[in-house]
């Protein structure tokens, strides 16, 4: 099916929905439905605008997802949370660096400390680089997707959206619960939850996670195997009502990742340094199998990475419609790991350490008054700091590279983060139309510093090697040449300037500053015509701040920062509940300005070829429409159906492709922005006998094609697939137990997620494989 047919079909999906709908607007009832939840219908509450309130009274494009369904569905990595969203991309990256792109609009960067397009909370506290929230999808009372940019409420690096995780909370009776499951390559998964009342006024819940599992990689060349599960994740939440009006919240929260990283499909041979001979130009590609990937066993790759982070909040009813809340957060986050970058056998590009650290504080102060008054408004306060280190240990002994004397290197890179901001949001109704404005004003401040060299075991080599290449550079700008370097300072060569000063064409470490503000805003309308029905309209702008890259740069071209960039958000949508809230009905139709994307691209080094770099892509646009329904007619059954088309293109921007070839590239798909993106599922209940019922369900889900770099060969293409999940089970009548058989991509459809370049090779993350398993829970309430 050609995309123009599908975008046909889509919109017209979306319009006969909106149009059949209102005859039947008189039957319309105030519950919203949980799309594709075996939950009982019930009103869906959420926090997409720091106050609790009924999913179908937010004038904002939302998607929200039960910790019951993400239980059910088997939801457990950020992969996972992907497919649950239409419009929601995620793509792993070398450094263990997820990212996520929402709409077309995203930041693929490998660098700890870079911020994302698409935020991340855990209960409004910000996760504000994407590695930290890599095992918070457990023990969830719900999973809230805000599409289209947050800058106001949710502060700098919302452009694309934002993702919260709501923590289940403690509950003023007893309840406990726990959870065992078996699956493909010896997984084992256990869960479990404690909660209630410890004093008057005094509850507490404790949680946990535990995941094992065997290798699920192996070599195709080679006897080798790798990517074992070591997972641990555990969570502790006071809450104390200290009096009727003050209210205290903790949540401490941790995990670790002690297993081994995804190893990459090797796909094609690139020419690195020009004239060597590569090694890598015949190897073996990888057959199209999701298991199979070649890797530098040598290396030992591992993961030992480990995250806890404190929250708490405090609320303070200063009138009996005034709230104080203050929200303050410490996260602190180690990483220790080796890992194949090339996807073969050879030392070519390889890791044997990566190591960094983040630490990142935050705190919030705002003003808000009752959300049941006719003029609702909250205004607040923020501040953050974060610091964000890299180090890693190159080694590429069977790279193009090593003839020249180059063949292991370190580099070390360091970076500070302050911002400070204040923002106010406000909504007035009149009668059946409320009006909505907001604005945030930001102040954020960086400095990076990074450093370059040689490997004490070749630093005779690379000595040699730079004084050649230094002296070759300052000629060229008719200079002596200068200093001898000994291969173990910072080689990276000065042809830029740094901080505005004149280039030195010397080797040096690397300092980099930068200081932006900007204002975020958002103006709407809601409009309510009749019960169960919400029309809305917003005009939003956002911004996301500038970032500096880490990489083992030859020159100071590589490490230049790339400023801020924006999404100027046109929007309208509607949302109709329908047939006694049975039927819900959502859509929206948008148009993305999007000024400045931040792109890891390409630039060409006279010495070293083709290497990395960020930069701003002047201007694109994104074009989309997308439709939910969900139904549920009785409490046996519920379904659901959502899509979503995209036209993410540049308008303009020249620069270098994956080859290093440099056009222009006006007209070209943004990257990781499949044109379509469906899912569908369904969820059934039925009682066999007084005591027991049977349940089953299945979701698939749908992507089209995309591209992970910008006028990139057919290599960096990233083919549309489609996955299948199945489940079927037993449970007791009051739900305190069941077992549950579950598959996933039970076809075993072979996709991939991300094609990436590293030095001579060309590399794709792949899918995992059908997977499938049983899992036995009880709960006692």
């Amino acid at each position: 099916m050609s995309n123009a047919l599908l975008r046909t079909l889509l919109c017209g999906l979306n319009m006969g929905l909106l149009f059949a709908a209102s005859p039947a607007l008189a039957q319309v009832g105030n519950a919203g439905l949980q799309a594709g939840t075996s939950d009982d219908a019930q009103e869906i509450v959420v926090t997409a605008q720091k106050r609790v309130q009924n999913i179908n009274d937010v004038g904002l494009t939302v998607s929200a997802i039960s910790g019951a369904a993400l239980q059910q569905r088997q939801v457990n990595t950020l992969a996972d949370v992907a497919a649950q969203v239409p419009g929601l991309s995620f793509t792993n990256s070398a450094s263990n660096t997820p990212v996520y792109t929402l709409r077309g609009v995203g930041f693929y960067e490998t660098t700890l400390g870079g911020y994302p397009d698409v935020s991340t909370y855990l209960d409004e506290a910000p996760l504000p680089f994407p590695v930290l929230s890599a095992l918070t999808a457990f023990d969830l009372e719900r999973l809230e997707v805000l599409k289209g940019p947050q800058g106001t409420l949710f502060g700098n690096n919302a452009t694309g959206g934002s993702i919260n995780y709501i923590a289940a909370k403690p509950t003023d009776h007893f309840t406990a619960g726990a959870s065992l499951g078996y699956g493909r390559f010896d997984q084992i998964v256990g869960e479990g939850y404690v909660s209630g009342p410890l004093a008057e006024g005094l509850t507490a819940r404790i949680s946990g996670r535990i995941e094992h599992a065997s290798a699920w990689q192996k070599g195709y060349s080679f006897n080798g195997k790798t990517g074992k599960t070591r997972q641990y994740a555990g969570r502790f939440l006071v809450d104390w009502h200290a009096s009727d009006r003050l209210r205290v919240q903790f949540n401490l929260n941790g995990w670790k990742d002690g297993g081994e990283p995804q190893a990459l499909q090797f796909i094609q041979a690139r020419q690195g340094f020009a004239g060597s001979v590569n090694q890598v130009e015949n190897y073996p590609v990888a057959p199209r199998n999701a298991r199979a990937a070649d890797f530098t066993a040598n290396i030992d790759p591992h993961l030992d990475n480990r995250l806890y982070q404190g929250i708490g909040r405090i609320d303070y009813d200063l009138a009996d419609d005034v709230t104080l809340t203050s929200l303050s957060s410490y996260v602190h986050y180690k990483q220790d790991m080796a890992y194949d970058g090339d996807g073969v056998t050879l030392s070519d590009f390889d890791f044997p350490a990566f190591q960094g650290k983040i630490t990142s504080f935050s705190q919030e102060v705002r003003i808000a008054n009752s959300g049941k008054t006719q003029f609702r408004w909250v205004v607040g306060a923020n501040y953050s700091q974060d610091k964000a280190s890299d180090y890693y240990d190159t080694l590429y002994l069977n790279s193009t590279l090593a003839p020249s004397g180059l063949f292991r290197s370190n580099f070390s890179s360091s970076q500070k983060m302050k911002n400070y901001a204040g923002f106010a949001n406000a909504e007035y109704d009149i009668g059946r139309l409320t009006a909505k404005a907001g604005l945030r004003y930001t102040q954020a401040n960086r400095r990076a510093t990074s450093c370059f060299s040689g490997d004490p075991s070749n630093a005779a080599a690379f000595a040699a090697t730079y004084n050649f290449i230094a002296d070759a550079v300052r000629a060229a700008n008719g200079l002596a040449p200068g200093p001898r370097v000994t291969g173990v300072e910072c080689l990276t060569i000065d042809t830029t300037g740094i901080n505005g000063a004149a280039p030195t064409y010397l080797s040096t470490r690397y300092f980099g500053k930068l200081n932006e503000n900007n204002l975020s805003w958002r103006v709407g309308i809601d409009w309510k015509p009749s019960r169960g029905t919400l029309l809305y309209a917003n005009v939003t702008k956002g911004y996301k701040a500038g970032s500096f890259p880490s990489a083992a740069a030859a020159t100071t071209a590589q490490l230049l920062p790339v400023k801020q960039e924006s999404v100027l958000s046109y929007e309208g949508g509607y949302k109709l509940s329908l047939m006694g809230g049975q039927l819900q009905l959502n859509g929206a139709a948008f148009y993305y300005d999007y000024r400045d994307k931040q792109l890891r691209s390409k630039l060409v080094d006279p010495f070293f070829g083709v290497l990395d770099a960020l930069v701003n892509v002047p201007k694109s646009s994104v074009k989309g429409i997308e439709g939910e329904i969900a139904v549920r007619p009785n409490q046996y059954f519920s379904a659901y159906v959502n899509a979503i088309y995209l036209d993410a293109k540049v308008k303009r921007f020249t620069g270098y492709n994956g080859e290093g070839v440099l056009g222009d590239f006006a007209g070209y798909q943004v990257p990781y922005a499949p044109k379509l993106q469906v899912s569908t599922g369904f969820d059934a209940n039925v009682p066999v006998s007084e005591t027991l019922s049977a349940f089953a369900g299945a979701d698939l889900a749908m992507r089209g094609d995309a591209i992970s770099v910008i006028g990139g060969s057919q290599a960096y293409k990233i083919d549309g697939y489609a996955t299948l999940d199945l489940r079927i089970g037993i449970k007791d009548a009051d739900d305190r137990w069941r077992f549950q058989l579950w598959g996933k991509n039970v076809t075993n459809s072979y996709y991939w997620t991300n094609v990436t370049s590293f030095y001579d090779t060309l590399a794709r993350y792949t899918g995992r494989p059908a997977t499938y398993g049983a899992t036995l829970s009880f709960a006692i309430r």
